[in-house]
């Protein structure tokens, strides 16, 4: 067997010095503090943000003339997790990428000690080449490997293998922020099980994090890029004490566990402030418990075209936002990216010359430049009393994040016809749709037809990936669906790589359908005509519908047929 290469001792505070990315001063003071915080410097200098972990890895793979990770270069090889057992690949933090010529190569944290590659030559009896991945890059290729959420996994295998009985849970008092832990600390093992929960959450990406009590487990299930995937189990008798550590950071009742609850609390992750919005619903095996994630921190707004919208409903909502007055709607279900095209028409018309106040529950994206109010409904104020209040600031444009009730909507309605530019969300399921949910909810036909400028519907559908993406073809069954041929187009979907999880799918466009309230439409709702007719006056307009647009992004490659059925229904 060959001997693998002798690991030198690494001075890495002084090659960083040398790099100017420390000073002299500054590895002085870090030693110090990582010998009194039992970290080793390289460990304690990305903790503390002071280097990057590049910077690390860099230095690292140049003294030891270790290659580092390129995705392009080493294809990952799940069907090679048998040579190396998953609690094994997890203590010596490896995964196996490859075989080359006989060569295994072995995606790593850090620099490998010689017994270590020795060890694990024995075991997987190949010669090992190490390669070193950031965190990010390990944990993808992990996941590739030996399947999502392996870190939840091995905390539980952890807990079953030491006895789930002695679980306490510990009140946190002191700021709204907590700030996430790692698994490894000293905190009870119900306070590790919930920090654990929400930072593989908030790292997968998920909107909504599941706690599903069955009559054996408790189920933990993420969604991701709007499709629910379960992490892990819990113990039963956890339970119990996980919903009541989860109530207590939402200062929630304990002790109702009959009764639905809500509440919410902040959590730090990663230098990202996720604002957490809790559920509470009793069931026949205990309190179901979901999550919905916010990234608070993030301050990106998109643009129509980015989001997936086609040039010609962009200059249909362009051309209505940019009027004084008025009512834009925004309709589809939870999760399809409502509140993020309302500040996509913000971003579009904001000014220093006209004031822009939103009410929200809770400020999803934080804008400068305008005002966001949060709904705060134990203190009284909701969105109807809350838009009362808005209308006495002078405003020129008014977002409500959502319109639930005829009080609500008949004075966002009242707002639209005393000069105000009101932007709010429905919950129905196409945008003709808005029009007649305004009315069910007691607004006058007339002032409906007076008011509203438009409504948009959408839905997010999950892209092909962009590494693995190769032609198939569909059953011309579910092309018909969406009025496609088998020889329209070259049709994609992806096979599944270390880049998108082995999904197939990396990131999510919108598909949309725009309706613009012309005078014709006006008439048509104005004389009773049902939903049918007046979108057939809509479509000799150049109305798109939502399975239109998917049929377009399916013709173009940049989601599936599969996939569009999914989020239509068509």
């Amino acid at each position: 067997m060959p001997v693998p290469r002798i690991q030198k001792k690494l001075r890495l505070g002084e090659e960083l010095v040398r790099r100017r990315k420390l000073t002299p001063e500054q590895l002085e003071a870090a030693l110090a503090s990582a010998r009194n915080a039992k970290m080793r410097l390289g460990e304690f200098l990305i903790d503390r943000g002071i280097v990057t972990e590049l910077d690390v890895l860099d230095i690292i793979s140049s003294q030891l003339s270790i290659p580092r990770y390129d995705a392009s270069q080493y294809a990952t090889d799940p069907a090679l997790r048998d040579l190396l057992p998953m609690r094994r690949a997890q203590q010596s933090q490896a995964a196996p990428l490859c075989v080359r010529d006989g060569i295994l190569y072995l995606a790593l944290l850090d620099a490998p000690g010689f017994n270590e590659l020795f060890a694990l030559e024995d075991l997987t009896r190949h010669q090992i080449e190490p390669v070193l991945c950031t965190k990010e890059e390990f944990g993808r290729i992990f996941r590739i490997v030996y399947g999502e959420h392996t870190a939840f996994d091995a905390m539980m295998t952890e807990f079953r293998d030491d006895g789930a009985d002695d679980v306490s849970v510990v009140s946190e008092e002191g700021s709204e922020l907590i700030a996430m832990t790692d698994a490894d600390g000293d905190a009870a093992p119900v306070i590790r099980i919930v920090n654990l929960i929400l930072a593989e959450g908030v790292r997968a990406g998920a909107s909504d994090v599941h706690i599903n009590p069955e009559k054996n487990i408790v189920n933990v299930r993420y969604r991701i890029q709007g499709v629910l995937r379960t992490a892990s189990d819990v113990p039963k008798n956890l339970g119990p004490a996980l919903a009541s550590r989860l109530k207590i950071l939402a200062n929630l009742d304990i002790s109702v566990t009959r009764t639905p609850q809500d509440g919410r609390f902040s959590v730090r992750v990663d230098d990202r402030e996720i604002n957490v919005r809790l559920s509470t619903l009793p069931t026949i095996y205990g309190e179901n418990i979901v999550m919905r994630l916010l990234d608070t921190s993030s301050k990106r707004v998109y643009t129509f075209p980015a989001l997936g919208m086609n040039p010609h409903d962009c200059t249909i909502l362009e051309r209505e936002a940019k009027k004084p007055w008025g009512m834009i709607l925004s309709t589809g279900p939870t999760g399809s990216g409502k509140s993020t095209s309302l500040y996509s028409i913000i971003q579009m018309i904001k000014r220093d010359d006209i004031n822009i106040i939103t009410l929200e529950d809770p400020v999803e994206y934080r804008m400068d430049g305008i005002r966001q109010v949060q709904l705060n409904t134990k203190a009284g104020m909701t969105f109807a009393s809350g838009l009362r209040s808005i209308l006495r600031q002078d405003p020129d444009v008014v977002m409500v994040g959502e319109i639930r009730d005829e009080e609500t909507a008949k004075i966002a309605v009242q707002a639209a016809l005393t000069g105000h530019l009101v932007l709010s969300t429905l919950h129905t399921n196409d945008a003709l749709g808005a029009v007649y949910r305004l009315m069910d909810m007691g607004v006058e036909p007339h002032f409906v037809t007076s008011v509203l400028l438009g409504a948009f519907a959408q839905r997010l559908v999950r892209t092909i990936c962009p590494h693995c993406r190769t032609p198939y073809q569909p059953p011309a069954d579910l092309l018909a669906r969406f009025g496609l041929k088998p020889d329209e187009a070259v049709y994609y979907r992806g096979t599944g790589c270390p880049h998108c999880n082995g999904t197939g799918y990396a990131g999510r466009v919108g598909i949309f359908e725009v309706l613009a309230m012309s005078d014709e439409i006006r008439q048509e709702i104005s004389r009773g005509m049902s939903p049918q007719d007046v979108q057939k006056a809509a479509r000799a307009e150049g109305f798109h519908s939502m399975r239109e647009d998917a049929a377009d992004k399916i013709r173009d490659g940049r989601t599936t047929v599969e996939e569009a059925l999914r989020v239509t229904m068509a």
